[in-house]
């Protein structure tokens, strides 16, 4: 194999690995994980801000099975079809975290969503939501939700339920507004520091989300979740492994000297590598990024956390296959005897079941 094609190669699997696509699907730009424009940034910044704390386990991290983007401004997120245990419509959860709407009257609540973003249009025989920002933002600032080819409803229907969720609860959409409400501008104007912060941090925040996928195809966390505490990015996640070895693949991609983020681990604060540390559960591994080419805190923290659960993981495993999530993956992200005990009490309780 040539020099050149090896390179080719490598930039094919990383590309692969922070979107979540099939290598066979090709590389389709020049960059495994383009850089967003500085308002596609900030739009993506706050999507990562509103589904990173999702409230129940999905079949991938924060509901994003795979990404795509050829364009600096524009991505699609190609959605999970559930959240957490009920199936309940991850779709639906991501209107509520995304689009805004006036709070009831006399509720005192914050306005939910992200001021200022609209449903574009409903495309692709209504698989494709199309979000766009009004304001300052400009109009080619876009992001693309598509479902998932097993889910039968479309967007229309999901929309369409939310909306009249909204209507009866005495909230008024505003995502087909065509002009900033008096209320979102408010909400914007309101901290005027924390909304500089979050200009500053947008570039993070949309290349973190750029290479969403890398914590489900490299790592073994059975859980992510990342927010923005005013401070930085904070990324918590959780494994099933007493030594929490797949951190260090995700480290690697994610300050990769070429395709990476403009960063390297400036603190570590992780023993679990080391031949004689203590083979236990419920300890942390710490790490602080740093820009490569000054002295300044690059705003990331990474925490890994070994799950206390320690053994039993029989709810996240049946939460996990509930929402569909990848037989393949769940083998590398929990430990063989919990899914084993897991599938034996399954087919007992189906037994007794099926007796009656």
């Amino acid at each position: 194999m040539s020099r050149h094609s090896s390179w080719d190669s490598r930039k094919l699997r990383y590309w692969a690995e922070c979107s979540g696509q099939p290598r066979r699907a090709g590389l389709p730009t020049g960059h495994p994980a383009p850089s967003a424009s500085p308002a596609q940034a900030l739009l993506e910044s706050h999507i990562l801000e509103q589904l990173g704390t999702s409230p129940g386990l999905c079949a991938h991290p924060f509901g994003i099975a795979a990404l795509s983007s050829s364009t600096r401004t524009s991505l699609t997120l190609h959605l999970d079809a559930y959240l957490g245990e009920g199936r309940y419509s991850f779709p639906e959860h991501c209107l509520r975290r995304l689009l805004p709407a006036v709070p009831a009257s006399g509720s005192n609540d914050d306005l939910p969503g992200i001021p200022g973003l609209r449903v574009g249009s409903i495309e692709g025989r209504s698989r494709e939501l199309r979000l766009r920002m009004v304001g300052d933002l400009g109009p080619d600032v876009e992001v693309v939700l598509a479902l998932p080819v097993g889910l039968a409803e479309d967007w229309k229907a999901v929309e369409r339920r939310y909306r009249h969720w909204c209507e009866s609860n005495g909230m008024r959409p505003l995502w087909a507004s065509p002009a900033i409400d008096p209320l979102e501008s408010a909400c914007l104007d309101a901290y005027p520091s924390l909304e500089n912060a979050r200009v500053r941090r947008s570039v993070v925040g949309s290349a973190l989300l750029r290479r969403i996928a890398l914590f489900h195809t490299v790592t073994a966390f059975y859980r992510v979740q990342c927010w923005e505490d005013g401070n930085g990015w904070k990324i918590d996640a959780r494994t099933a492994h007493p030594r929490a070895h797949w951190h260090d693949q995700l480290l690697q991609r994610l300050c990769h000297p070429r395709w990476g983020l403009p960063v390297n681990v400036s603190h570590r604060f992780c023993h679990c590598a080391e031949p004689n540390a203590p083979y236990q559960w419920g300890h942390t591994c710490s790490f602080y990024f740093g820009g490569r080419s000054t002295s300044e805190d690059v705003p990331i923290y990474l925490r890994v956390h070994a799950s206390p659960e320690g053994r039993d993981y029989a709810w996240q495993i049946k939460t996990l296959r509930e929402v569909g999530a990848p037989e393949g993956w769940m083998t590398r992200a929990l430990p063989q005897q919990a899914i084993q005990d897991h599938d034996q009490h399954f087919r007992t309780q189906l037994r007794r079941s099926s007796a009656r």
